[in-house]
């Protein structure tokens, strides 16, 4: 009975120590699951955390581990909502300021910048470019404290949207603010591309319906469109010929129009195709990060 009175007294003793110690527990609790690639289990802890200790000083780095849980458990929304939250706070406060933090990283990061970064990113997986490019865009002409590791990371972002959207002058504008030579160098290649003219293509269709396709590659469309518009002729020809005007209108309206434009249209189309192939291909081979 006397040994037990002394645990009871001892645990006393330590029980604020233990308690004030809980949240830190918690919270790096919440770090090993996310480090394990439980993210969904994480953004829990997190949530937990925020909850219990909504008066924190570090709230918006917690936030921010919040929001990279989210985007890794694919909770597009919930992490766009923690990010919007955390590019309109208006704080200063560096993520590395926490101890928690620094126990996983020495990284210093200004929250409200990576947030709108790490926003841009999430814009870019879900194919959304021009939301990506409006916050690239709102960092460098309106944010006059950006530090310049976020500037260069901006503008390396704008690059790689410029190059998916088959813009290679401007991806060189952005990629030489990056200081990145080596990736200019290998964008200006795009130039030498053996691209197919689509003006030439639809000309050639013009006059000779279905050459057009055989520039492109497409022989067998380009040599039937060729036999179809051939036969449209010689049938308008001999029903003209025998005053079948009627006949003559048919076939001109119904049959050759169409092949005839849609030699010139397909034309273009398999120009701009066969471009675009060979260019997404080339861009295969650049390191660029997205």
């Amino acid at each position: 009975m006397h040994t037990v009175r002394i645990l009871f007294l001892i645990s006393l003793l330590f029980l604020p120590v233990l308690i004030c110690g809980l949240p830190l527990l918690n919270l790096q609790f919440a770090d090993s699951l996310f480090f394990q690639g439980d993210y969904y289990n994480s953004a829990t802890e997190y949530e937990r955390y925020l909850f219990y200790n909504p008066n924190d000083s570090f709230i918006p780095a917690i936030k921010y581990k919040l929001a990279q849980a989210y985007i890794k458990s694919k909770e597009i929304d919930k992490a766009e909502k923690i990010l919007r939250e955390l590019i309109s706070s208006n704080l200063s406060l560096r993520a590395d300021q926490s101890e928690a933090w620094q126990s996983q990283s020495s990284q210093k990061i200004d929250i409200n910048q990576q947030a709108q970064i790490d926003l841009a990113k999430l814009y870019i997986s879900q194919n959304e470019l021009f939301r990506a490019k409006i916050e690239l865009n709102d960092m460098l002409l309106f944010n006059n404290s950006i530090s310049d590791s976020i500037k260069k990371e901006a503008n390396y972002l704008l690059g790689s949207i410029a190059l998916q959207e088959s813009e290679p002058k401007e991806a060189i504008n952005y990629f030489s603010q990056t200081q990145d030579s080596l990736l200019v160098n290998q964008i200006k290649t795009l130039k030498k591309l053996p691209k197919k003219n689509v003006l030439f293509s639809q000309i050639l269709s013009s006059v000779i319906p279905g050459t057009g396709e055989m520039y492109c590659g497409k022989y067998g469309l380009g040599f039937l469109s060729l036999l179809v518009s051939s036969a449209c002729v010689y049938g308008m020809v001999l029903t003209y010929k025998n005053k079948q005007y009627v006949d003559f209108s048919i076939i001109f309206s119904m049959f050759f129009t169409r092949f005839y434009n849609g030699s010139r249209n397909n034309a273009r189309d398999f120009a701009k195709k066969y471009n675009e192939r060979i260019y997404q291909e080339r861009l295969k081979e650049f390191n660029v990060r997205r």
